[in-house]
């Protein structure tokens, strides 16, 4: 926001592009990550409202909606990212740190992080095109790249129970559920045994 208000009056008069990268975890729950996804939402919402503010003046506004894209997250993370030990996860600790590489697993289709650039800069710099063709030719408002960002948008395209259900399976949360019901019936044993 600050680099937008810096550059806005070099911005105007080259009718230029403003670009921003959000995650695919805006759209769909990213269990473990609400901080981080709700940040990306946020991004979304800014990157809207400034693209409807600037398009008087010629100013395009793209949102880069990032998928499972190889990096450092991971490594740069690890040490920070520690589960308190009076955490309600605490319990599925093994869950917990699965969910922290999986953006850099082979299972999410993670895309190597040269080519997710390449694919970025070439739509970037594409030809201008009315909005309504955007989406298919020229330099589009949303751009999807990385694992798993196609399954996800048409996933959020038919409900959110879509990516809700896909959430629970992908991290196992039904392991949690069962970890929670097994230690309410103990605690509610050990009661009656009081």
């Amino acid at each position: 926001m600050a680099m937008t208000r810096s550059f806005i009056d070099l911005l105007i008069p080259t009718r230029g592009l403003i670009i921003n990268v959000a995650s695919i975890s805006a759209l769909v729950p990213y269990v473990f990550g609400s901080v981080y996804a709700s940040s990306k939402a946020a991004i979304c919402s800014y990157s809207r409202t400034l693209r409807q503010e600037l398009r008087p003046f010629g100013v395009r506004v793209q949102v880069v909606m990032a998928g499972a894209v190889q990096s450092n997250i991971s490594a740069n993370t690890a040490k920070t990212r520690v589960l308190p030990s009076n955490s309600l996860y605490a319990r599925v600790r093994h869950l917990y740190e699965a969910r922290q590489g999986y953006s850099q697993s082979r299972a999410s289709g993670s895309l190597p992080t040269d080519v997710f650039a390449r694919k970025a800069v070439d739509k970037a710099l594409a030809n201008e095109a009315s909005p309504f063709w955007r989406g298919w030719f020229g330099r589009p408002d949303w751009l999807y790249f990385g694992g798993m960002t196609r399954l996800l948008w048409w996933g959020s395209l038919l409900g959110e129970w879509v990516t809700d259900l896909g959430a629970w399976r992908v991290f196992r949360l039904g392991e949690m559920e069962t970890v929670v019901k097994v230690e309410a019936a103990a605690a509610k044993k050990s009661e009656k045994l009081q």
